[in-house]
């Protein structure tokens, strides 16, 4: 029989840790949803909270990758539920519990346009599907317009059973109909006392969400309790959902753009993790800022880093990690693919050149705070590296041969696709 404690007996502090433990001090894979868990950014929680007591008001939530969104997005599920100890451990003030019906869904590129994800809302069991089976009204609703939607909702020997549909099944206007009828009619059921919050992850991913905001726009007075929250890469609203009329008025005051995280809050994910850990393994001062500073305000990258640089040191029965640890770390992180995807794309855009690698991380040297890159600056940094003819590559990054990495924002000027990408072109160790 196994014991409680499955880790090795080390002679040092981490002895009685368990591998599950070290595991899940950092996670890079999933979003945070413990609040306890969850670094900074009291602005953005004060914003949002702010949209979710807004009466007829839906929260957009946009930034690059890699900065927290989905994390946010969670933690405002919470929050919609009642549980209100983010707003407390931040120090801000709630006048009351909010009770709302939280539904999240994560779109994907196989949606095509906004009404094939309300289909999918509406019979997916991570959607409404429960909530249209047994609420009466809401199932007549469904099955009252085609057989072909009715189908899914359909149930076999009293049980619920999902058919899966096709974009086609029903035409637009109808799919719109048939949702604004259905969420009036569990709203009417009071099953929740605010109505129905619905987050749409990665909203960009949509094809064509043409006409998303003037569906917002009829919602919000044919069924004024049913709160949206869309969340995506993006610079601004506009951008998330490609359109521009009432785009602002159905937002206002709840766009939340979500910045890259503060040097201390990067570290408040450190230190978290640590406590996680009992403070058995921790990180010394050194390599904490050697994190936070390759992070490029990027939480992802911290959790990356973080968490195959503690794994080490657990295996290794080391206590303290230092700088040099985390440059070690690094190499096994490129070594390993631990972010394949990543590691695909630097590949993708470096090939089989030196000189295109060098000139990819002088372009990630020099952004800017305002993330675009000169090339003036760039470009005497990859000399100074041996590269004499950097502008024929910055042109190779351009192109979709080698990824597209990089967009032209202005003569002379540039910017990377992805700052997350940026960060990690940053942080890896050379190829070549």
């Amino acid at each position: 029989m196994r014991t409680s404690v499955e880790s090795s007996m080390f002679g040092t502090k981490n002895k009685y840790l368990q591998r599950k433990t070290v595991e899940n001090a950092f996670q890079p894979a999933k979003e945070v949803s413990d609040p306890e868990r969850f670094a900074g950014r009291r602005g953005v929680v004060e914003s949002s909270y702010y949209g979710l007591i807004d009466e007829g008001s839906n929260i957009a939530i946009v930034g690059n990758r890699g900065v927290g969104k989905t994390s946010l997005a969670r933690q405002i599920l919470a929050i919609s539920e009642g549980d209100n100890s983010l707003l407390n451990q931040l120090g801000l003030p709630s006048d009351e519990v909010m009770d709302f019906l939280p539904i999240y869904f994560s779109a994907s590129r196989s949606i095509s346009s906004f009404q094939e994800l309300l289909h999918k809302i509406l019979t997916a069991r991570e959607g409404l599907w429960d909530w249209v089976y047994d609420v009466p009204k809401a199932k007549e609703v469904m099955e009252s317009y085609t057989p072909k939607f009715s189908a899914g909702v359909a149930s076999l020997g009293g049980e619920k059973k999902e058919v899966e549909q096709t974009a086609s099944a029903i035409d637009d206007h109808d799919v719109e109909t048939v949702f604004t009828n259905i969420v009036q009619e569990i709203v009417k059921e009071r099953i929740a006392r605010d109505g129905i919050l619905i987050v749409i992850d990665e909203f960009d991913q949509i094809q064509n969400p043409e006409g998303f905001a003037s569906f917002l726009k009829s919602l919000s007075t044919n069924a004024p309790k049913v709160k949206f929250v869309i969340v995506g890469v993006a610079q601004d609203i506009q951008n998330l959902i490609r359109e521009h009329q009432s785009s602002d008025r159905l937002f206002a005051g709840s766009i939340v753009k979500v910045p890259p995280m503060e040097k201390e809050e990067l570290r408040q994910i450190v230190r978290i993790a640590e406590r996680h850990v009992s403070n058995k393994i921790e990180f010394d001062e050194e390599a904490t800022e050697k994190l936070v500073s390759l992070a490029q305000g990027h939480p992802y990258m911290v959790h990356l880093i973080g968490k195959f640089a503690l794994r080490e040191a657990f295996m290794k029965e080391v206590d303290v990690i230092g700088e040099e640890d985390i440059q070690a770390t690094l190499r096994r992180i490129a070594e390993s693919e631990a972010d394949p995807i990543l590691e695909g794309r630097y590949k993708t855009a470096v090939a089989s050149s030196r000189h295109r690698e060098l000139v990819l991380k002088a372009m990630a040297e020099m952004q800017s705070e305002e993330d675009e890159v000169f090339t003036g600056t760039a470009y005497k940094l990859a000399l100074d590296w041996g590269v004499d003819n950097a502008s024929q590559f910055v042109g190779h990054l351009t192109s979709q041969d080698y990824g597209g990495e990089l967009i032209k924002v202005r003569d002379r000027y540039y910017r990377f696709r992805d700052s997350l990408f940026a960060a990690y072109v940053k942080a890896r160790p050379n190829l070549y």
